[in-house]
């Protein structure tokens, strides 16, 4: 029996040493966390990317090496040493009950050199874009003065070639902006500044600069904000496009006469802004597709095909917030479309 035991130890020193080998061997970082926090093992290469001597990292807590708070999740990115670092974290179990956790792997990639190379592209596109936008708006502006009689009056014909001139400037250099925002949302350009927000004195703006086209449709627009909403943690900017992408589809695909309806609630725990619209409704087979860039479904309405940009954006926005968005909707009967947000904390001695 002494010798089955030794031979088992032995075994298991051997596994233990070629393990230890492996670690060393790797290009990517490795720390070993125990259950309780505390890293237990690294490697050469993790040591080089925290910048920290390989014995110095034993028995510290990961969170003072990594940033915490990011490593609640699986994976994720965060700025050690002055370095882009990428990490996974995998759970690690027992040997002799798989089904025990006995602490994680989190296994470390330098990500600076690629994260450079996508802000220089990044910078291209920004500059690429703004030198198509500068002669649109110039374009645009040049024809609208043309339509207020600046240069002299125009007959007939003059002002409606003028008029599409305008409405294709316009059209395009919304489609780049449009274009610019998809790019740098899908590239994780974008940048939240959030701060505490009452979401109701936005729709209320919002709503304010719609009342002019909504009224000159004879849609009728109503608000129905609770009394009681919290404060929401968003980015002021991006919640006003949010909010006004939806007002503008709720425009677009009502036909005169219609209704559309604009509500904000604390539901669940997060808050809730509904946009319900008595439009032309979404056919059921064209539903899955809605927030797909460029698709486009019949609408019956003169301003042609829903779909496009602006609702693909709308979620992405809503996501980088932490949010959700959904909607029902009714071929012939109308949508209501759904965004929550996450409430901001409380302050403390409210």
């Amino acid at each position: 029996m002494p010798s089955t035991l030794a031979a088992t130890q032995t075994e298991r020193g051997s596994s233990f040493a070629s393990s230890a080998m492996i670690l060393r061997a790797l290009v990517d970082g490795v720390v070993i966390v125990d259950l309780s926090g505390d890293v237990c093992q690294v490697n050469p290469a993790a040591a080089v990317l925290l910048g920290v001597d390989e014995e110095a990292l034993l028995h510290r807590r990961v969170e003072d090496l990594l940033g915490g708070a990011p490593l609640k999740q699986e994976d994720g990115e965060v700025d050690v040493a002055g370095r882009a670092l990428r990490f996974q974290k995998q759970s690690l179990t027992s040997d002799d009950d798989p089904g025990r956790v006995v602490g994680s792997m989190i296994i470390l990639s330098d990500t600076s050199a690629r994260r450079a190379a996508k802000r220089q592209q990044y910078e291209f596109i920004s500059r690429a874009l703004h030198d198509v936008r500068v002669p649109l708006q110039a374009m645009s502006g040049s024809a609208e003065g043309l339509l207020r009689g600046w240069f002299g009056p125009l007959n007939d014909e003059q002002r409606e070639f003028v008029s599409i001139i305008k409405e294709n400037a316009d059209h395009q250099g919304d489609l780049f902006g449009k274009l610019f925002d998809v790019y740098a949302l899908a590239a994780n350009h974008i940048q939240l500044h959030s701060e505490r927000l009452q979401v109701d004195g936005v729709i209320h703006e919002v709503a304010h600069e719609f009342a002019a086209r909504f009224d000159a449709r004879t849609i009728h627009l109503a608000l129905d904000m609770a009394d009681d909403l919290p404060p929401a943690l968003a980015d002021r900017q991006r919640l006003r496009q949010i909010v006004v992408a939806l007002f503008e589809n709720a425009y677009k695909y009502t036909f005169p006469g219609g209704t559309v309806e604009v509500r904000a609630r604390r539901r669940d725990g997060e808050l809730c802004v509904e946009i319900q619209d008595s439009g032309v409704g979404i056919r059921a087979a064209d539903q899955p597709h809605v927030f797909t860039p460029f698709f486009r479904g019949d609408s019956p309405l003169r301003e042609g095909r829903y779909g496009g940009l602006s609702l693909a954006i709308t979620r992405m926005l809503v996501a980088l917030h932490g949010g959700r968005i959904w909607f029902e909707s009714v071929e012939g009967q109308g949508s209501t479309f759904y965004v929550t947000l996450p409430l901001a904390d409380e302050p403390a001695g409210e």
